[in-house]
């Protein structure tokens, strides 16, 4: 079953790819819009790869499913113990929930961005020791395996998307709203803190999770880990940004830098805490 997983992760890797350079076409082909004498939007025609975004996102987001699917076969529990595990779990929970939120929202224009991220934590995957190994003492309890970091993976997938809505929002700001391949910067702002608000009791519960299960392993429930201690960081930047969003004065533009801010933490909290610095959680080094 192993044998497959590389076959998939390359094919998601070329599709993703692919739908990130038809973005980029998209991007520049895509007329500007104008502005009709009264003041409403005249409607502008999308070149044809512009339909192709949200599918090739679609695909890719299924490779990675079946790869993390596969990978559960291989190795008999949850497939999230080491970090080439959890990069391909985290690249598939960040296009599943692109596209849920995409089915009620018009962002198909994040699509590329959201493509080009996860084939960055394919490309990471990619690069780690993806040997089945036994699971280390502190890993031997399946059902907290399972919740615990399923739960902080979704959070960072959630993120994820929030991340690229804020990005998104800054690059309108910037470009004053006349990139053409993205939403307006109010939808993207919306987007942004739609994720959040999913996101953050999501990534709440992983931590609480996590502090149980480090009582079980570790007889304590908070050690001041490298991890634990980006984890919280990561938390009470989220937690700044939702006092701040609900501001309509200067502090509110603070917002989306919040929210990159949050998912820098995030992506420390993935990689850096575990491969950069020795802990409790260096058990994910390849």
């Amino acid at each position: 079953m192993t044998d497959l997983i590389t076959p998939l992760l390359i094919a998601a890797l070329a599709v993703l790819l692919a739908t990130a350079a038809a973005g980029l076409v998209v991007a520049v082909l895509a007329p500007r819009p104008v502005t009709a004498t009264l003041g409403a939007p005249v409607p502008v025609d999308r070149p044809p790869l512009a339909g192709l975004l949200v599918p090739g996102v679609a695909l890719g987001a299924a490779l990675l499913v079946a790869a993390t699917a596969a990978r559960a076969i291989a190795v008999g529990h949850a497939p999230w113990s080491n970090l080439h595990e959890v990069s391909i779990a985290f690249a598939a929970m960040l296009l599943l929930a692109f596209l849920a939120i995409a089915r009620t929202v018009p962002i198909a224009g994040l699509a590329p961005l959201a493509a080009v991220l996860a084939a960055g934590l394919i490309g990471v995957a990619l690069n780690l020791d993806d040997r089945v190994q036994p699971l280390v003492p502190a890993l031997q309890q399946p059902m907290l395996l399972t919740v615990h970091v399923g739960t902080a993976i979704a959070a960072y997938a959630v993120a994820g998307v929030a991340f690229l809505a804020a990005a998104g929002e800054l690059g309108q700001d910037a470009a004053g709203g006349r990139i053409a391949l993205l939403p307006s910067a109010a939808v993207l702002r919306a987007v942004a803190h739609r994720a959040v608000l999913i996101g953050f009791p999501i990534l709440t519960v992983a931590i609480v999770l996590g502090s149980v299960w480090a009582n079980l392993a570790w007889r304590a429930y908070w050690s001041n880990d490298p991890k634990e201690l980006a984890a919280a960081a990561t938390w009470l930047v989220f937690g700044a940004y939702l006092h701040v969003a609900t501001r309509t004065d200067r502090w509110s533009r603070l917002a989306p830098w919040l929210i990159v801010l949050g998912f820098a933490g995030v992506l420390f909290t993935y990689l850096g805490a575990g491969l950069l610095i020795v802990g409790e959680h260096s058990y994910g080094r390849p």
